[in-house]
């Protein structure tokens, strides 16, 4: 039968809770609230907090009034219970510690739900994080918090599990780098809670991590909104909340990003729709410069409106180490069915001088383009790179052998030591590198390249974009078609991924395409050589006629230590591969229209 089994993982003992992180310490507004309508969408049987709720810290009662007033309203849109845990946000004196009692009672307390103990407890009576030698002042002592520790394990000795909240991980030293660690009563607590099964979540620290200590788990919980420098999962450091899932085994524990909690309205038609629109909006202009060195000029982009309602743009400038931008963008509206022209005046570097065409490295330009989707704001951003282009020449010469030989090759003038995509992840310059050259003779194209890698991919065994390799574009076709087609596998280029195995031809690309272009390659010590010849009768053909201007795309693949992993062909999303652009890659995120263009010789 097409099914594993029919025992449902539904048991009714089983259940799912979620645990929030610290909301301040600096709050980052609207994060916390956010998180309130995300929560709800996993339906738990309750939450639980594990302190820092308010940013209090004063003695002030108007101001801890409303601090409280504000956070009761944002747990008001909790669609289950929400049990409070003491930070020492929240209670770090007596005016804040009679304020907690006279508003929600104990400020440790415990409760069992389907036979699990959830013990909650206030860390700050085992010693204040200002002065971890004296508890927090106020209706309650730590002898008293901890005769209810004792009393509460000793009346329920064996529940399924044990679930202890507390505010500050008192057990990790790391923590307290200038005081001493309060951990002579935690310990005490460790030793009551025995060989139970158990397992502590914390918080404070606004950086994850998980600890074992005497068999069992122990997690410190990052930010649901609290102060964070957001680095990512690897220094602990994001938004998110825990959810708990009680089983027959234990907590299992899933920690669910806030950005990866989203509801059925996640895309609609009408937001998908306005995406595709602005995706396109913004579309660089073909515009030429004179000679062979760049002094100063402008790149130009067209940003079209195709919606019914108002577009309003605005743009910010990174020229990138070649270039200078010393102008202050405004923004602008686009009515609908309008377009604007958008010229960006570029000059080079004065301490780099007058550079030549094809070394500029590229800058950017970050669109923001806002609109109204279904009566609701919308913004979307979009990437373009800035790149002043002229067309090079093209020599013309004897026809070379193409048998991977470079002898016959003077020079290879192109070289390419750094990304020239502004959308692709920056290559090590020392990891990979190029250079390559074009000649024409009699009609046809011949490309050669020297590729350095220290570590070779190569295996018949492996499709052509799952090694290393050189992957060639030559466009004759006529404007505006060889400056703004982007279509991948239009049948109007000649092109073939070079290999160093005989790997099955890329059937993506049309017969013809492929069939346009003879290559050759060959290893050296420090890499590999290509050459090529694109035939001249198929460019003739795509120009119409005797062609005279090209417009060339190269691209360097790299696997290194990845060829054992989860290949996936480098232009896609999540690829192992890296791809070393020679300029913008022109099927990219961000091409730049003409880049890449030659001109053959009267």
């Amino acid at each position: 039968m097409p099914w594993t089994g029919l025992a449902a993982n539904d048991a009714s003992a089983d259940f799912h809770f979620v645990i929030v992180g610290d909301r301040t310490g600096s709050t980052r507004p609207g994060v916390f609230e956010s998180a309130i309508s995300k929560v709800n969408l996993l339906e738990p049987a309750f939450v639980v907090s594990v302190g820092d709720l308010i940013e209090g810290d004063t003695e002030d009662q108007a101001q801890l009034d409303r601090e409280w007033d504000e956070f009761e309203g944002f747990v008001a849109g909790l669609e289950t219970p929400f049990f409070y845990a003491a930070g020492n946000h929240d209670m770090s004196n007596a005016v804040m510690a009679e304020t907690w009692q006279a508003r929600f009672g104990p400020s440790y307390y415990s409760f069992t739900y389907k036979d699990v103990l959830f013990l909650v407890l206030n860390s700050e009576l085992f010693g204040m994080v200002r002065d971890t030698r004296t508890p927090v002042p106020g209706p309650w002592t730590q002898a008293e918090q901890m005769a209810f520790i004792a009393e509460t394990l000793q009346r329920i000795p064996d529940p399924r599990w044990t679930i202890v909240i507390i505010h500050q991980a008192l057990w990790d030293q790391r923590l307290w780098k200038y005081a001493d660690v309060p951990q002579d009563d935690w310990r005490k607590v460790e030793a009551m809670l025995g060989q139970r099964d158990y397992t502590v979540f914390a918080g404070h620290s606004h950086h994850y991590v998980k600890t074992v200590r005497h068999d069992r788990r122990y997690i410190t919980l990052a930010t649901t909104g609290g102060n964070s420098r957001l680095r990512g999962l690897m220094h602990g450091e994001f938004d998110h909340v825990a959810l708990v899932s009680m089983t027959d085994a234990g907590p299992r524990i899933a920690n669910l990003t806030l950005d990866g909690i989203q509801d059925e309205n996640v895309t609609t038609a009408a937001s998908r729709d306005a995406v595709r629109k602005l995706r396109g909006a913004v579309r660089s202009v073909p515009a030429f410069g004179n000679g062979t060195r760049f002094e100063a000029g402008s790149v130009a982009f067209d940003v079209a409106n195709t919606s019914d309602r108002d577009m309003t743009v605005a743009f910010n400038v990174d020229p990138g180490p070649d270039l200078v931008y010393a102008a202050q963008p405004q923004p602008f509206t686009v009515a609908p069915g309008q377009t604007e022209r958008v010229e960006i005046a570029l000059a080079a570097s004065p301490a780099l001088g007058h550079l030549p065409y094809h070394a500029i490295a590229p800058g950017r330009a970050v669109w923001s383009l806002a609109t109204d989707v279904g009566g609701e704001p919308f913004r979307f951003e979009k990437t373009t790179a800035l790149l002043p282009v002229a067309p090079l020449p093209m020599p013309s010469g004897t026809a070379p052998s193409v048998d991977g030989n470079l002898a016959d090759w003077p020079a290879l003038p192109y070289a390419v030591h750094r990304q020239g995509d502004v959308a692709t992840a920056r290559t090590a310059q020392t990891d990979i590198s190029f250079s390559f050259g074009v000649r024409e003779a009699e009609g046809d194209v011949y490309f050669a390249a020297q590729v350095v890698d220290d570590h070779i991919v190569a295996s018949s065994a492996l499709g052509p974009r799952e090694q290393d390799g050189l992957s060639l574009v030559v466009d004759a076709r006529n404007e505006p078609q060889r400056s703004t087609d982007t279509r991948h596998f239009s049948t109007g280029m000649a092109r073939d991924n070079f290999t160093l195995a005989d790997a099955a031809p890329d059937l993506r690309f049309p017969a013809e395409s492929r069939a346009a272009v003879t290559w050759k390659t060959k290893r050296t010590a420090t890499g590999y050589v290509a050459e090529a010849k694109v035939s001249g009768a198929f460019l003739d053909a795509q120009a119409g006629g005797a062609w005279q201007m090209l417009r060339i795309g190269v691209t360097a693949v790299d696997w290194d230590a990845h060829e054992i992993r989860n290949r996936i062909p480098w232009h896609m999303p999540g690829s192992s591969g890296t791809a070393l652009h020679w300029q913008p890659y022109r099927f990219g995120e961000a091409p730049v229209a003409g880049s890449g263009t030659f001109q053959r010789e009267k």
